[in-house]
């Protein structure tokens, strides 16, 4: 996926830093996606050429290296499996756990017990303290990310919802075909002036 107008807005902010503290043109287009080639490996046409994840936050990373203010971003602009762990924790977080609080009293429980079943300790090195979504890696939280969706899908048909019930009553985004309709000035029109008025172009 390709990056937000959002994130294209952030970088060239950033961008527009980097060409003040080092004397370069920030209207020079080509110069830009030049350099923004060099730092991520590969050619690019069009800042919109961009990866959304792993190639936005390392160009974000990188520029903020050549300004010299952040230590972190040197660290992951090395290693982009931060940023993955990063997501993956947000979208658990954000997204699997507020729906599997509509199935389950003690999520927070049951979370715990599939991180450890993913985890194996000898005797000497087992945690003193429980695991959390903040101990694992990009790797291992695929692993948590793929079976807490799979649970959470089978209590779902098991209770009978929908993927958009289910979605709402958790109070996150929903992605599916009826919430993703366009809205046409028609709804907006029709019930003000009649059908005969209705214009039906999508905003």
């Amino acid at each position: 996926m390709k990056i937000t107008p959002l994130q294209r807005t952030t970088l060239m902010k950033i961008w527009g830093r980097v060409c003040k503290d080092r004397g370069w043109k920030t209207s020079d287009r080509d110069f830009r996606l030049a350099k923004w080639s060099e730092l991520l490996g590969r050619r690019i046409e069009s800042a919109d050429e961009v990866g959304r994840i792993d190639e936005c936050t390392k160009l974000m990373n990188e520029l903020k290296v050549m300004l010299g203010v952040s230590v972190q971003a040197a660290r992951e602009s090395d290693d982009l499996t931060i940023n993955q762990a990063r997501v993956l924790r947000n979208q658990i977080a954000g997204e699997l756990i507020p729906c599997l609080e509509l199935y389950v009293a003690d999520v927070r429980g049951y979370l715990t017990e599939i991180i450890e079943s993913k985890s194996r300790y000898r005797k000497t090195d087992r945690p003193t303290r429980d695991l959390t979504l903040m101990d694992l890696d990009a790797g291992q939280l695929r692993h948590i990310q793929f079976t807490l969706a799979a649970r959470l899908n089978e209590k779902r048909r098991a209770a009978g919802d929908s993927i958009h019930d289910m979605r709402k009553r958790a109070c996150v985004p929903c992605g599916c075909a009826k919430c993703r309709k366009p809205v046409f000035v028609a709804d907006f029109i029709a019930p003000l002036h009649g059908p005969a008025e209705a214009v039906s172009k999508p905003f």
